[in-house]
């Protein structure tokens, strides 16, 4: 290698106060500095200043919007950033939950990325944008050209909702989409690269006549315009990429007796390079029951040895296709083959196929719609097997390299016995010192208070406390100074408390100020979170009144929106 005789641009007293804020810094934050200030240095090199953009490309203003619950509509907007900007093209990319809906009449090309949150609803960031575009003082377009990638998953009737409301009423409103609309299902990136590959091609296509978008010259501001600081952060694991994380710990929460079965498993995330924030998710991707692997063989009629994609029909069912449900694109496939004229009649049947669809899985398909497939076109029938995800119930300040999980075992009687896919590849199949196959999911909008003295108020029944034992352990580590007040339920105080002995031990030492618990199965009377609260309405409202955050985590459909009314 030639010798480099380059002198380092700083003396004297600089030089001095770099050499004392690095050896202060450790090795991820020298390294991220490094990228960070490589990023501020190439933002302002990036193409397009001096007539590298085509002339036939017009200065028209190109807007990326994403609405993101756990980050993957972000992480694909700015991926999509990135592609763009290789091209020498740019364009701004913004949050929903930031983007003045005032503005939305000027835009002229208008790329829309979104997810969908259970049953139909838009993530928190998006909820006023889509208000806005749905109602009546969305404006007309005369020239808008845009298109959507909708991010959804398929266990849920109204899939991919959102992103299908916005489409529609785009175009309902004047708009023209360039590129038809992706609906994308958990495992998303195979679709989303597709989408961003139709958008670049337009961007690059010479002239607009045919429809093409348009960008403007680059930008270097602050107002979410794309620059290389912002896209370089390199992540070695994800969920195409998982890290198998060791089970350093494995124990059952709940006492004999209980109705209840519950874990705290801890796994090392050491020589990762994984980081979390209280809040955040560990996504597992699991693996199937061994029993229900050959149940489904038994209805299929298929050998378990037939050979497809490179593995055998068994592999492919145990960790790659999904089993424990099925969903209505499931059916749908599976009666492309079957022509089966009561399930095409259940098919259009929105209520009667919610009823089916509920604890039903692929074994009852094949049982109650037989068909004989091939290997090949069963598995082409079956969604890919997507990872669970679940509330990290640790913080990496207190546990280093560590991510503690609070998972309730799956287990139910739907017309034969029947195991969650994840919850019993944890609680039954992976042993301590075994490797689960696990990644990071962000939940930018379940973050504590950047104001370490503002009070929190938790309130989150069975294993929605995970989080919360995340949260209090952050606050007593970095020795934040605000109230905090935890609401905790399950069926019985003797074997249902769980992490008993930690609240007790917060509440004596301070960290705790209130600790309200309802145990509904030992009273006469059934008594729930929302009771408790009710019941301390006085002091929840003084709380409220001196800023205090409300966290509300576990069951959606019952005990959150009990919870919501009785606020």
């Amino acid at each position: 290698m030639a010798e480099t005789n380059m002198q380092p641009p700083f003396s004297g007293i600089a030089a001095d106060q770099l050499k004392d804020i690095t050896a202060r810094l450790s090795g991820d934050q020298a390294l991220w500095l490094s990228g960070y200030f490589y990023g501020l240095h190439a933002a302002k090199q990036l193409p397009g200043v001096g007539g590298v953009l085509q002339a036939s490309v017009s200065e028209v203003p190109l807007t990326i919007l994403y609405g993101s619950q756990t980050g993957n509509s972000k992480s694909v907007a700015y991926k999509l950033a990135e592609k763009i900007k290789d091209k020498g093209l740019t364009g701004k990319v913004v949050d929903m939950n930031d983007y003045p809906v005032k503005d939305l009449k000027n835009e002229k090309n208008l790329l829309i990325i979104v997810s969908t949150q259970g049953e139909g609803d838009p993530p928190v960031s998006a909820e006023e944008f889509r208000e806005f575009l749905l109602g009546p003082r969305a404006p007309k377009f005369a020239d808008l050209k845009y298109s959507v990638l909708a991010l959804g998953d398929k266990s849920y009737l109204n899939f991919c909702q959102t992103g299908i409301e916005m489409d529609e009423r785009l175009q309902a409103l004047g708009g023209k989409a360039v590129v038809t609309r992706v609906d994308c299902d958990v495992d998303f990136h195979d679709d989303a690269d597709r989408w961003m590959t139709s958008i670049v091609d337009k961007l690059t296509a010479s002239g607009s006549a045919n429809g093409a978008l348009a960008v403007s010259q680059p930008s270097t501001g602050s107002n979410g315009s794309i620059n290389a600081a912002t896209l370089q952060s390199p992540v070695l694991y994800d969920r195409k990429r998982p890290f198998e994380a060791a089970i350093l710990e494995k124990i059952q929460l709940n006492g004999k007796g209980s109705i209840k079965e519950t874990y705290h498993i801890e796994l090392s995330l050491e020589n990762s390079g994984l980081k979390y924030e209280p809040g955040d998710s560990l996504g597992i991707l699991p693996s199937n029951p061994e029993r229900l692997v050959y149940e489904a063989l038994h209805h299929s009629k298929l050998d378990a040895s037939t050979v497809v994609h490179q593995q055998t029909l068994f592999e492919n069912l145990a960790h790659h296709y999904e089993l424990t449900v099925v969903t209505r694109d499931v059916l749908q496939k599976h009666n492309g083959y079957a022509e089966n004229a009561e399930l095409s009649a259940l098919l259009l049947d929105q209520s009667k196929l919610k009823d089916y669809l509920y604890g039903r899985d692929a074994v009852d398909m094949l049982k109650d719609f037989p068909v004989q497939h091939t290997a090949e076109t069963f598995l082409d029938t079956l969604r890919k097997l997507p990872p669970r995800v679940y509330s990290i119930a640790s913080s990496l300040t207190a546990y280093p390299d560590e991510a503690h999980l609070t998972v309730a075992a799956v287990r139910y009687t739907h017309g034969r016995y029947k195991e969650g896919a994840a919850s019993t590849h944890l609680a039954d199949r992976l042993k301590k010192e075994d490797f689960a196959k696990v990644f990071i999911e962000r939940n930018e909008f379940f973050k504590l208070p950047v104001d370490s003295d503002a009070p929190v108020i938790m309130i989150g029944p069975g294993t929605g406390v995970a989080p919360f034992r995340a949260f209090v352990q952050d606050r007593e580590a970095r020795g934040a100074k605000g109230k905090n007040w935890l609401f905790f339920g399950n069926p019985n105080f003797a074997t249902d408390f769980l992490y008993q002995t930690e609240w007790l031990q917060y509440l004596k030492k301070g960290l705790l100020n209130h600790l309200d618990v309802a145990f509904s199965r030992d009273t006469p009377e059934k008594v729930y979170v929302q009771h408790k609260l009710q019941k301390r309405a006085r002091e929840v409202f003084d709380w409220i009144e001196n800023g205090a955050y409300i966290y509300v985590c576990g069951d959606k459909n019952k005990m959150a929106s009990d919870v919501q009314k009785t606020l």
